[in-house]
Formats: structure tokens, sequence, C-alpha cells
């Protein structure tokens, strides 16, 4: 039966129900408004009639037909429709009307799968499971596409740095600190002078200090922030500040110190032993400051976020934290380890103090034979436009690489798979093993981002600097 016809049965059935409904309708509104409940039962079987005689005229039977006779023609109507439509006789028995439908079916089936006219189901279900896959894969091979020039976009500004020739800051400075390396800068504004918290290894462990500069280049050494915690405690093997309450997370913003609750706030990662580089198990601990210059402890005796309750990813030590605000809420940015494999997740707290894992971590996860395949740590995020940024580094393809991942909520990042610059890029060799663990400001005076990063590699380990523009 053609398609044509199929739907003129089709309205024919819906304007047989139609006229029924009507029907019954009009004959429960005489009922009521007779008001004589003795009416219902006679009123009843007229409707009841009414109904038997329209299913008979659509059956084509005799309008005095019961139902039994008018269920046979029915079934006879449905089976000559159904069959016609499947190349059946009307004499076919309902068992024939089966399997010829079956064949039709399962031939249209073929049809759209592909298959031989012949097959049977096995192989229609394989092939139209190979046709389903296909159109997945077109599907996800379309959208990583789409995700690809989404993360080009974000990305381009923040490609094709200047390398600055040296070290801005020496792995030893003159700050009577006798540091043998210098590690993780924290770069930002107070007032009309530019500060620099980097952290400094002396054999013993790490430790914060400071020096600052008019033009971001030339840096001088001021003297430690924050040194060793008391014998015993979490932050014994020292402290490396990671991320500070700014006033705006914004790209290009002023990298400036906000206070909540009277205080400027600092989150810092920490070890428990001297002795050695990053023994663990890490941890991060908190401190405020009333000044921006004079920073004490929050706790001295609990961390802010430990090993104690980590999932299997961050089991075996946390490592560095990144501070923003948004919503109300502080978020922790922060890399941790299983084992060897190092990566990224987040956590929130309402009080600077007590914080919360997100469920869904690790947030920015390794990417197998990628530049960041081993290391996807030290994260720093920032607003750009309509969307997030992050900043962070990934270890792979032979050195530690800068990379970008960019995010519409905070919580769902999509990484990009080229660094924004290579382990190497400088050609004296200053960064041939690493360039990790940034610190980025914009420089509204000339327009211009200035990327301090951890450059180890021929000349020992220093603070490094890459720029937008050459200065």
């Amino acid at each position: 039966m053609d398609k044509d016809k199929l739907k003129s049965e089709w309205e024919e059935w819906k304007d047989i129900g139609k006229k029924i409904e009507d029907m019954v309708k009009r004959e429960i509104r005489q009922v009521s408004k007779s008001g004589d409940i003795k009416n219902w039962k006679e009123n009843g079987k007229n409707i009841e009639a009414k109904i038997r005689s329209q299913m008979a005229k659509a059956a084509n039977t005799h309008p005095e037909a019961d139902w039994t006779e008018i269920g046979r023609h029915t079934g006879d109507r449905v089976k000559f429709t159904i069959g016609t439509w499947a190349g059946a006789s009307r004499s076919d028995d309902w068992a024939t009307v089966g399997k010829k439908v079956e064949g039709k079916v399962r031939s249209q089936f073929a049809d759209f799968a592909g298959a031989d006219q012949e097959s049977d189901w096995i192989e229609i279900g394989k092939q139209i499971g190979d046709k389903v896959k296909s159109k997945v894969g077109d599907w996800l091979e379309s959208d990583e596409k789409k995700q690809k020039e989404i993360l080009d976009q974000f990305s381009e500004p923040y490609r094709n740095w200047y390398y600055y020739p040296d070290f801005v800051l020496e792995p030893n400075p003159r700050d009577g600190l006798n540091f043998s390396s210098v590690d993780c800068p924290v770069v930002w504004k107070l007032g009309d002078e530019w500060q620099m918290w980097y952290t400094g290894f002396d054999g013993r462990g790490y430790q914060t200090a400071l020096a600052v500069s008019k033009d971001l280049v030339s840096w001088e050494s001021k003297g430690l922030v924050m040194g060793f915690g008391k014998e015993g405690a979490f932050d014994y093997g020292g402290v490396t500040f990671g991320g500070a309450l700014f006033e705006s997370y914004d790209i290009k913003a002023p990298r400036t110190l906000k206070k909540w609750n009277d205080k400027y706030w600092v989150l810092y990662g920490c070890y428990p032993k001297q002795g050695g580089y990053e023994i663990r198990p890490g941890a991060q601990g908190a401190a405020w400051s009333e000044d921006g210059i004079a920073w004490h402890r929050a706790s001295e005796d609990h961390p802010t976020l430990s090993v104690k309750g980590a999932s299997e990813w961050e089991k075996d030590c946390i490592y560095q934290p990144w501070l923003l605000e948004h919503e109300n809420k502080f978020w922790d940015f922060y890399n941790a380890a299983n084992g060897s494999i190092e990566q990224t997740g987040v956590a929130t707290s309402t009080d600077m103090l007590t914080w919360f894992r997100y469920p869904g971590n690790p947030i920015v996860r390794n990417s197998p034979g990628g530049y960041d395949e081993s290391f996807c740590s030290d994260p720093k995020v920032f607003r750009d436009g309509d969307h997030w940024v992050m900043f962070y580094f990934g270890v792979g393809q032979g050195g530690a690489h800068i990379m970008f991942a960019s995010s519409d909520d905070l919580l769902n990042w999509k990484s990009h798979p080229e660094p924004l610059y290579k382990a190497g890029g400088n050609p004296s060799g200053l960064d041939r093993t690493y360039a990790h663990k940034i610190s980025l400001v914009y420089n509204e005076q000339n327009d211009t981002f200035y990327m301090f990063y951890c450059a180890v590699g021929d000349k020992g380990r220093g603070i490094g600097l890459i720029t937008s523009k050459p200065i």
C-alpha cells in the first residue's frame, strides 16, 4: 500500500474517533441537563449502541452487528491494511501476514544499513552498528575540530614570545639567604613598585623571599618573607608562596592585593621535613598580612590542604596553590601527585581555612603522548573576556613546557595540545631543560605581557622572562 493510501486510512480512523468522541459528549451533556439519574442507564445504552454503530461502519459490517462480529471485521480490516503494506494477500492468515511484515521491516532496515536484502538480523544489526559508530565518529571529529579552533583563537594572544637573554633573578641572588637555586615567582604591584615573591632552596628546604623592581626587568632582593616552620610542624621543611588574593583576576588588570576580613591573604605550598628538595608529603597553608609586607601564618597546627582525605590521583603529595575569588567563594587551584604523575585539581572555601575538594577532580589531566603526559602542574587562572584561561606547565616530550587551557565555568577545562612556550626556547640554553612555573602580569605603560618563569638549563635554576613584545 502506498503512503497516500496509508495516510487516507489513518485520516479515516481519526475521523471516526472524532465523531465518536463528539457523540459521547453530546449524549452526556443531554443527560446532565435532564437532571434525572434514571436517564443515565438508558442513555448509557444509547451511547454504547451509537459507538457500536460507528465501529460497525468503520469495520464495514452490519450496523446491528454485535461486538464479536465487529471485532472480527475490524481485525480483518486491520490485517488487510497491514498485509497490503507488507505485500500479503487478503486470504493470508495472521501468521503469513506477520512473516511478510517482518520481511518488509527487515528489508527496510537493510536498506538503511546498506546491507544485502537477504541479510539476517544479526548482519543488519552489525551494519547499523557500524553506520552509527561512523556517524558518532564524524560528530566527535567535528566537535574536536571545533574545540581546537576555539582553543587556537583563545591561545593566540599568548604565543610568539620574545625571550629576555638572561635571568632576571640569578640562582644565587645577593639576598644573604645562601640560596643555590630559585623558583616559583609570584609578581604583583604595591603602589608604584613591582613585587616578586620567589622561592629559594638552600639544601635544607624552601623559603620565600622578596625582590622589587621599577621596570619589571631589574630586580633588587629584599630578604626573607617567610621561612621554615617550627620543628614538627607541617611546614617545617619550608614554605613557597603560591597564590594571593587579588583585587581582580582579569588578564590585564593590575595585580594588586585585596583585603578580606581586614587582612591580605596568601596560600602557600609547604613540606614537613628539612634536608632535601620537596620531601613528601607536601601540603598547603594560609598566611595573612595587614600591610602586604609582614606575613603571619594563619595556622601553625594544621595545613589547609593535605594528603589527609585525598583521592587516588593526589594521595602522595599536595603542591602549589593558586588563589582566586569568584561568586562569593575562594578557589584553590593546585597540583598534586600520585607517584611520578602530577595533575591539577580545585578546592573551594568560604573562610580561607576550610577547603572542600571538587568531586570531579582532577580538572586538568595528563594527555598520553603529549607535552603534559606526566605533569599538569602549577596552574595560574585569569579571566579573559567571556572565558577563563589557565597557564600551567606540562612535562612530556623531553622537557617542561608552558601550556594553555580554557574554561567557561572554572570546572570543565580544555587544554591546547601545543605549548605556548617550549623548553629550549632561549638559544642561550637558559631553559634547555625546563620552562615552567609562570607568573603573568600586564604592563599598561607599554601594552606588554611579562611572563616570569622558572628556567632550568645550562646556567642552573633561576627566574627567566619572556614578553609579548620586544623590550
